[in-house]
C-alpha cells in the first residue's frame, strides 16, 4: 500500500474517531483537544490563543501543550501529512499541487516566511477581540464542525446555518487559496517552530542505492517533496524542520534508496538540519559547487 494511501486512511481514522466519540460518548475530544478528563493533547495554537484571549493559565492546559510539544519533538510536522484534513479535502475536490506551489528556501526564512506573519497576525487579534480568531476560520476546525454538524442532522434531525457556511469557507481554503499550507497556515507556522527540536524520523539516503549518488541525474524526490525539501542539495534546499514524513520522497524513489529511521546514523557533521554522510560518500554525491548530501 502506498503512503499516499495510508496517509488518506489516517486522515478519514481521525474523524471516525470523532464518530465514535459521538456515537459512545467517550469524550475524547477532537482534533483540536484529544484527551481524557481534564487533560487534553490540545491544538498548540488553539492552546495559545485560549491563553491569551482569556489572560488565565491554567495546569492542565500546560500540561496539554507540553504533549504537543514533545510530540512534535518527536514526529515533527507529521500532523500536516497525517492528520490535518485539508490534504484529504485536496485529494477529494482533484486539487492538485503545482511546481510554483511549493515554498523556496528564501520563503522559508524567518520574517519572510508569510505563514509567521500570520501567526503574528493571529496572536495579536485574539488578544485585541479577547477570543480566538483564527478558530473561525481553521480548516480543521471548520471540518470537524461540519462533520458533526452532519451527525446532528443524522441523529437529531438538526439543521443549521453551519451547513453551508463551514463548507463554503472550506471550499474557499482549499480549492481557491491552493497556497493555503505554504503561505498562510499559522499552525502549519507554529508546528514549524517547535519542529526544530526534531531529530527523528528524517528522511536519509542510502548512498550505496541511490542513482543520482552514482552519477545519474534522477531528481525526482525532490520534484514530488510538497515542501521544497531536497536532500542532495541541502544548501539550496528547504530546512528539514519543515518535513511533514509524508513518504512521497519514499514512494517515488526508483532505487528505494530513501527511508526514514528513527535516528540517522551521523559520521561527521555537515549542513545544518541533515544526516551526515562519510567522506568517501560525500565527494562520491558532490559537484564542485554543491554541498553534502543526506546520507545515512
Amino acid at each position: 500500500m502506498k503512503l499516499a494511501t495510508k496517509r488518506t486512511l489516517a486522515a478519514v481514522g481521525v474523524l471516525g474517531l470523532v464518530g465514535v466519540g459521538l456515537a459512545v460518548h467517550t469524550g475524547t475530544g477532537t482534533p483540536s483537544a484529544w484527551g481524557i478528563a481534564d487533560i487534553a493533547a490540545i491544538c498548540p495554537l488553539g492552546g495559545i490563543e485560549a491563553v491569551i484571549a482569556s489572560r488565565t493559565i491554567v495546569p492542565p492546559l500546560l500540561i496539554g501543550l507540553a504533549v504537543v510539544v514533545a510530540l512534535v519533538a518527536l514526529v515533527g510536522r507529521a500532523f500536516c501529512a497525517w492528520g490535518c484534513p485539508v490534504p484529504l479535502l485536496r485529494r477529494v475536490f482533484g486539487v492538485k499541487e503545482r511546481p510554483a506551489d511549493k515554498p523556496r528556501p528564501a520563503e522559508r526564512d524567518g520574517a519572510n516566511d508569510s505563514r509567521n506573519w500570520v501567526l503574528g497576525a493571529t496572536v495579536l487579534t485574539t488578544a485585541a477581540f479577547g477570543f480566538p480568531v483564527f478558530c473561525l476560520i481553521c480548516p480543521v476546525g471548520l471540518t470537524v464542525a461540519t462533520f458533526v454538524a452532519l451527525w446532528r442532522v443524522f441523529q437529531f434531525s438538526e439543521v443549521t446555518l453551519s451547513l453551508l457556511v463551514f463548507p463554503l469557507i472550506l471550499v474557499l481554503e482549499v480549492v481557491l487559496l491552493r497556497k493555503w499550507c505554504h503561505r498562510f497556515c499559522p499552525l502549519g507556522a507554529l508546528l514549524g517552530l517547535i519542529s526544530r527540536l526534531n531529530r527523528t524520523f528524517r528522511p536519509a539516503v542510502a548512498e550505496d542505492a541511490c542513482l543520482q549518488c552514482a552519477g545519474g541525474t534522477c531528481s525526482r524526490c525532490a520534484e514530488v517533496c510538497p515542501e521544497g525539501i531536497d536532500l542532495h542539495h541541502p544548501a539550496e534546499s528547504v530546512s528539514l524542520a519543515e518535513c511533514t514524513k509524508c513518504g512521497e520522497c519514499k514512494d517515488v524513489c526508483p532505487a528505494h534508496a530513501i527511508s526514514f529511521p528513527f535516528l540517522a546514523r551521523k559520521k561527521a557533521p555537515v549542513s545544518e538540519g541533515l544526516p551526515a554522510a562519510s567522506p568517501s560518500t560525500a565527494e562520491a554525491c558532490l559537484s564542485e559547487d554543491e554541498e553534502p548530501v543526506a546520507l545515512a
